[in-house]
């Protein structure tokens, strides 16, 4: 089943305004652990409205017919579709509904796109990427049965189509300065003053208002047969909009078509589509504004500036999102814009007093990632759901970042990511990577469950690098799992994400989605995270640990109550002869920490479940800090899964751990994966002349003195060793492509660093 995200119309809001609450049934959209990047941008295709789905007459199940009872309905979309479509643009309306209940589209997220009483009528824009396989619909019903209708508008795709042009919010209808469309009636809009004549399809905001019975607007390409979709529901009496995206006719006219009795429309203009000119689209899907959380309701011609920085980046010349106004004490209307421009005559919700309601919008933000929001009367306390950004990538002209495989799905072989330039290194962790700039700022991409882009939100996903709030003059950067850090030119470190085991310091007790002090430590020189603890390398030689595995001994030095508070730095008790300090630290993702001494010996501690502390100790946990076995010239160090590596002063590189993917490198099979592990290190299979090695995840990559990159270990359906090859490794015997044992040789040169991750595997290069 293809995996959907919902982008847009995500009305975050269930009944009775409360916040959408985890939902079983999205609990389950499990998106896997290959998620389409689209970091380079979608392009759009423009549809005729074409209904796929209507419960109420069996049309897209098969002919079955009936309401959507709890669960769902899925909608298979192969045939309306080409196979280049990324993601599917649609009306999603929701119309006899047994009892109050929300509607969405299945994805990981848990969010809803319409939030409905018991029997009525309502509609929203959606916008749904599609993260894998067949082209598929999940559509989600919470409560009772509904009737559910879906009619496409168009697709998203990664071919060169049409690209978003954003124009100041113009109204180029209001029939309220003429007359109402009757019943059975057409409206043609001239749209020829507002949009080029490249342009192929438009975007705007469709208001209903003084219906005089119920019934259903339809905006379709002038000159084309009206079709049997519907944009607008209404009931005598309502007032209601809807975003509509739809193809334009030759002529740049649209038409629009009301059913029954008379009623007024207006419509505002956001922008077009073109395929010579414009920006590409970028879905996020995370909550930017909630009034009831922060800063209280918006009152009575006040408009309130909402920063977006947090979610998008400042280049974006648009945005779409969700805007939900709840709490509402007068009936208002609210006109979103951008911030830095006189409020324009328009409007984006129409809000009724005591009832929630929520519409899509594309709002221009001209380059500052900023907009207002302003609430005509009464007060109202509104909710921004972002769904996606409208920009052109900046590009990269030197030191750039190439990635391939891991769970933002790369692919299979190393690209060019459009978005930073000057990258002197990149930290990956589990589903977040990090990326330190030649200026010394960090940038952020992935997921952000824990805060972890530290841009100060909380949620959601983006594949485009956000700026991570607050921090100049960074040195380095480390990517536990779920907790990032940065080391500044003063030698003290900052952390930011998940704190489940205090992982940032004695001082903070929760999560934290901006940078925070670690407390107590100065004179740093480098930092390295796994899954529960960090770990500082000091000017002095000497390292220290905070976190889950370094409560006291055998690990840490505690010799006062004070010293081992939870999250308190504290050093790890390693052995420092006269004459010799630590140079080096690195850890794997499952809480075993390494240190390099000057002396090319290499010392570890904390788990040794896989052998992977490479000391030759019994297999288990807390093993406290010893020498790896063997080691006497090494001069740099890595950690995996469960794996350490090191690279010695004759540019031969050795492992020890977990066997099981071939993570060891020797080229050995694994007969038996509950004794497939070594404990003491061996000789990586065919490498000379290395100059770096990472991991940090079950694949290994090696950098050689000219410029190659060589891989080996895992590599999966998402292609991890970036040769171009991948292979399921859920068969037995597994797959040819599923794994390789010795190194291969990526299909990318140049390079001057490297990190890998399980978000992902990456390489700078100049």
């Amino acid at each position: 089943m293809r995996r959907l995200l919902a982008l847009c119309a995500a009305v975050l809001v269930v009944l009775g305004a409360q916040p959408a609450q985890a939902d079983p049934i999205a609990a389950q959209a499990d998106p896997g652990p290959y998620a389409q990047v689209v970091d380079g941008g979608l392009t759009f295709v423009p549809m005729a409205p074409l209904r796929v789905l209507d419960t109420r007459d069996g049309t897209g199940t098969g002919g079955v017919v009936g309401p959507v009872g709890y669960g769902g309905v899925s909608v298979d979309l192969t045939g309306h579709l080409p196979a280049s479509a990324t993601a599917v643009v649609f009306n999603l309306t929701g119309t006899e509904p047994s009892e109050d209940t929300h509607v969405g589209v299945l994805s990981y997220v848990a969010i809803s796109n319409l939030n409905l009483k018991a029997g009525e009528t309502r509609a929203n824009l959606v916008t749904a990427e599609f993260l894998g396989g067949a082209p598929r619909l999940s559509l989600t019903n919470k409560a009772g049965r509904v009737h559910l209708i879906v009619d496409l508008a168009g697709y998203y795709t990664t071919d060169e189509a049409t690209r978003f042009t954003t124009t100041q919010p113009t109204r180029v209808l209001d029939t309220r300065a003429g007359g109402p469309v009757g019943p059975g009636s057409t409206r043609e809009v001239d749209l020829s003053a507002v949009v080029p004549a490249s342009a192929t399809s438009v975007t705007f905001n469709l208001t209903a208002t003084e219906p005089t019975a119920a019934t259903h607007v339809t905006a379709y390409p002038s000159g084309a047969a009206r079709p049997t979709a519907s944009n607008l529901n209404l009931v005598a009496g309502q007032t209601s909009p809807n975003l509509v995206t739809v193809a334009l006719g030759p002529d740049r006219r649209i038409t629009l078509y009301n059913h029954v009795g008379d009623t007024h429309l207006v419509v505002d203009v956001a922008g077009y589509y073109a395929a010579d000119r414009g920006h590409r689209f970028f879905p996020v899907a995370a909550r930017a504004l909630d009034t009831r959380e922060v800063g209280g309701p918006v009152g009575a011609g006040v408009a309130r500036h909402v920063d977006l920085t947090s979610r998008i980046p400042a280049t974006a010349m648009a945005v779409s999102l969700n805007l939900t106004g709840t709490n509402v004490t007068a009936d208002t209307y609210v006109t979103a814009y951008q911030a830095v421009t006189p409020r324009p005559g328009t409007s984006n919700l129409n809000l009724s007093a005591g009832r929630d309601t929520a519409n899509a919008a594309v709002v221009r933000i001209g380059g500052d990632a900023r907009m207002a929001l302003y609430n005509n009367a009464g007060s109202a306390d509104l909710v921004v759901d972002v769904a996606g950004f409208f920009a052109t990538p900046p590009g990269c002209l030197v030191d750039c970042v190439h990635a391939w495989g891991g769970d933002l799905d790369y692919g299979p072989a190393p690209s060019f990511r459009p978005w930073l330039s000057g990258v002197t290194d990149v930290a990956a962790g589990a589903s977040t990577a990090y990326a330190l700039k030649s200026d010394g700022t960090v940038w952020s991409w992935g997921r952000n469950n824990a805060g972890e882009f530290g841009s100060g939100a909380t949620g959601g996903r983006s594949a485009v690098p956000l700026r991570v709030r607050g921090l100049t003059g960074v040195t380095a950067v480390a990517a536990g799992s779920f907790t990032a850090y940065a080391l500044t030119t003063h030698g003290t470190v900052w952390g930011w994400g998940s704190n489940q085991y205090r992982q940032l310091g004695p001082d903070v007790t929760g999560d934290s989605n901006v940078p925070v002090w670690v407390g107590g430590l100065t004179d740093v020189t480098a930092i390295a995270g796994d899954h529960v603890t960090a770990y500082a390398l000091k000017s002095d030689g000497t390292v220290w640990g905070w976190g889950n595995s370094v409560h006291g001994p055998p690990h840490g030095v505690c010799p006062t109550e004070s010293d081992c508070l939870p999250g308190k730095p504290r050093r790890i008790a390693l052995p420092q002869p006269d004459g010799t300090r630590f140079t080096a630290i690195a850890t794997t993702r499952a809480s075993t920490g390494f240190a390099l001494r000057s002396d090319g010996t290499v010392w570890a501690w904390g788990q040794n479940r896989r052998g992977e502390t490479g000391t030759g100790s019994p297999l288990g946990d807390d093993v406290p800090p010893a020498r790896v076995v063997g080691l006497t010239d090494a001069v740099a160090i890595a950690g995996g899964l469960e794996n350490g590596y090191a690279v010695t002063a004759d540019g031969r590189v050795w492992s020890w751990g977990y066997h099981y993917w071939g993570q060891l490198g020797t080229g050995a099979p694994c007969a038996d994966p509950a004794a497939c592990h070594s404990d003491v290190p061996v000789q990586v299979a065919g490498l000379t002349d290395v100059v770096a090695v990472e991991s940090g995840s079950s694949t290994a990559l090696a950098l050689r003195a000219d410029g190659s990159v060589w891989a080996w270990g895992s590599n999966n359906l998402a292609g991890h060793l970036g040769n171009g090859t991948s292979g399921s490794c859920t068969t037995t015997p597994r797959s040819e492509h599923c794994l390789s044992t010795t190194p291969v040789r990526t299909a990318i040169s140049g390079v001057k660093a490297i990190s890998g991750g399980g978000v992902g595997l990456f390489a700078i290069r100049p």
